[in-house]
């Protein structure tokens, strides 16, 4: 197999405004999809945890997705930080960035895309409200 070297896309998620946090992963995908194009391999947390937590209905708290998060930011080659607004007012970000600092891993910043690029993926809530009703009914692990 051949060896790769796996980046780490941070960006800010919670906000008030769910449509907010929406826009936010729909940003993430799509700059993690455009650092793949280019032949880079990306964790984007956003795009991983955002599925998997519509699916538990937001049940576990944040600090059970930023410890996942912040293994994974161990062994990646680099940090990417994509500055979508709040980036720098994140306790997530920041966290992030410290660790990254720490591990002595490379930190370059990333301006967002247009929001037009990125609009069309974002995930629409009835999905989520599916996954609650499925959790509900004890459907999710049978």
């Amino acid at each position: 197999m051949k060896q790769i070297e796996l980046n780490y896309l941070a960006c800010p998620f919670r906000n008030a405004d769910p449509i907010v946090q929406r826009k936010r992963c729909a940003a993430a995908h799509y700059v993690a999809a455009q650092f793949s194009l280019q032949g880079r391999h990306m964790f984007s947390p956003l795009t991983h945890n955002e599925v998997l937590m519509d699916i538990l209905n937001d049940a576990l708290p944040g600090e059970h997705w930023m410890q996942f998060d912040l293994a994974i930011l161990a062994i990646c080659k680099k940090l990417y930080v994509l500055k979508l607004e709040g980036w720098d007012r994140s306790k997530g970000v920041q966290r992030e960035i410290a660790y990254a600092k720490e591990l002595g891993i490379p930190i370059e910043e990333v301006l967002p895309p247009e929001e037009k690029l990125y609009l069309p993926y974002m995930r629409i809530r009835e999905s989520v409200e599916r996954a609650a009703l499925a959790r509900k009914s004890g459907e999710l692990f049978h």
